[in-house]
């Protein structure tokens, strides 16, 4: 069989965001020039081929960032659908090979974890097939999200752990039922999550409660203390602990294609011009997972 490989990352990169994209009265800013360089950098140093974003705004600014920093001819394949975050924070996909399908799921419904009624994704639950090696036909998919955040609710509305769990569970059955006719594809959940891997939610896809092949965080040959990916920089945190909110996560049974993976934190620039580039990047870290694809 031929076999190659492809370098998945995943990477909350921090309000991605021109003025011009801003709603009234939002408290964001947009991201600076020396935050996108950084960012740019981060991206160029890790080479993943597939790139699931968290907290883009819109596919112009997103596109026009690219074309800036001379990434548009590394990622000329770009998946991006406004999602449902009143703030206008949207994910996305860059690819250096070409789509088969985009799939968004911002409008599926499903039941709140608590049963106390039906919603739907914070944002997106974003579905990318890639052709890797140039056969007819993709090879891997890709899902990425960005999970309700832990900021406390508003009163009379779901909690954000019941969200965020609620969620988790929808991913699971989203991604297992619309990959059962492609039984030998690779296919991966990223993205924030917003949540570690022992929480309630990233358990549910995990190991769900009613069953199923268990699934594998690319992460979890590391140490917990090893496995933070927020924030960037010790200075972020404020009162809060470090955490491993983003996650690359898939079937057990594609383990065995499982090459290689890790954090990315660059302290400067391949050229040595800057400093603190993770950091001054994103308040995330990003990730990579390498697979082996079999055809």
């Amino acid at each position: 069989m031929d076999k190659t490989r492809v370098v998945i990352g995943t990477y909350n990169v921090e309000n991605l965001f021109a003025k011009k994209d801003l709603t009234p009265g939002s408290r964001t800013r947009p991201k600076s020039e020396a935050s996108q360089a950084a960012l740019a950098e981060n991206l160029r140093q890790a080479d993943a081929d597939i790139v699931a974003l968290q907290e883009v705004s819109s596919r112009q600014t997103l596109e026009k960032f690219l074309k800036a920093q001379d990434l548009a001819a590394r990622y000329p394949h770009v998946a991006h659908v406004p999602g449902n975050s009143e703030r206008g924070i949207n994910v996305a996909i860059l690819s250096k090979y070409p789509f088969e399908t985009i799939v968004t799921h911002k409008d599926s419904t499903f039941p709140l974890a608590d049963g106390s009624g039906q919603t739907r994704f914070s944002r997106d639950f974003l579905r990318a097939d890639v052709d890797v090696d140039g056969i007819p036909g993709a090879d891997v998919t890709v899902y990425t999200t960005h999970s309700k955040s832990r900021r406390p609710s508003p009163p009379g509305e779901t909690p954000a752990d019941v969200q965020r769990l609620s969620e988790a569970k929808a991913m699971r059955e989203i991604a297992e039922r619309e990959m059962r006719p492609y039984p030998g594809r690779l296919f991966v959940v990223t993205g924030d999550l917003n949540d570690g891997p022992q929480d309630p939610s990233v358990q549910a896809i995990l190991n769900p409660a009613q069953g199923g092949e268990p699934w594998r965080d690319s992460l979890d040959h590391l140490p917990a203390e090893d496995r933070n990916t927020w924030p960037s920089s010790p200075k972020r945190a404020g009162p809060h602990s470090p955490e491993q909110f983003d996650h690359i996560l898939y079937p057990e049974s594609k383990h065995g294609q499982l090459v290689d993976s890790r954090i990315h934190h660059y302290d400067e620039s391949a050229d040595g011009k800057m400093r603190n580039v993770s950091a001054l990047a994103s308040d995330h870290l990003m990730i990579t997972a390498e697979f082996e694809i079999t055809r």
